[in-house]
């Protein structure tokens, strides 16, 4: 396969936990940006409208163990018959695992992703853990070979975790109020009583 000196990537790392239901952004809470680099220099130099044309994008999810390191180095390198061989579906039965703006197109070196969030969780796969990823969309006519981008892997959990996390903080916070008014009318009473 022909190695290319363009790839896509992440402009920042996702924000997590991410649970099924929520909107997916990035570490600052912000939409998620796909950027065009060009490796062939040595350095990471984003490319802005090198290009001259849109690019048609595709948002997949991918297992978390994949891609491995090469040699045991922190080096990754894959065909693009094996990024497709890891992509995850959805469960039988159930609905697509990702929904939402999963069809974009870069204009100028950049895409946003406004809307995207999971339908399950990933507990079920081997790796327990997913990545969301990205490669010019199948039968775009895009003739220059671009490499696919992805994120760091990450656990989806669901969203009934987290409503069970926020109703025990919740449980905690109030039951802390209570324990203060308790406290502080014991002494009020002591204090009535003895003055």
């Amino acid at each position: 396969e022909q190695e290319s000196k363009y790839e896509l990537l992440f402009s920042k790392k996702l924000s997590v936990p991410i649970f099924t239901g929520s909107r997916i952004v990035d570490i600052d809470g912000n939409s998620i940006h796909v950027i065009l680099v060009d490796k062939s220099g040595g350095e990471v130099v984003a490319v802005p409208t090198s290009l001259g044309h849109p690019i048609k994008l595709e948002i997949v999810v991918l297992d978390g163990d994949f891609p491995a390191p090469n040699n045991n180095k922190e080096e990754y390198s894959w065909t693009s018959e094996e990024f497709n061989n890891h992509i995850v579906k959805e469960r039988t039965g159930t609905r697509p695992l990702l929904t939402g703006e999963l069809n974009l197109t870069m204009r100028d070196g950049i895409a946003l992703i406004e809307e995207i969030e999971f339908t399950d969780n990933s507990s079920w796969i081997r790796s327990r853990k997913f990545r969301v990823a990205v490669r010019v969309a199948p039968g775009s006519n895009h003739t220059l070979p671009i490499r696919q981008g992805m994120t760091e892997p990450f656990v989806v959990k669901d969203h009934r975790g987290e409503c069970k996390y926020y109703s025990i903080s919740l449980s905690l916070f109030l039951l802390f109020i209570l324990s203060f008014i308790y406290i502080y009318s014991c002494h009020l009473l002591f204090w009535i009583c003895y003055n």
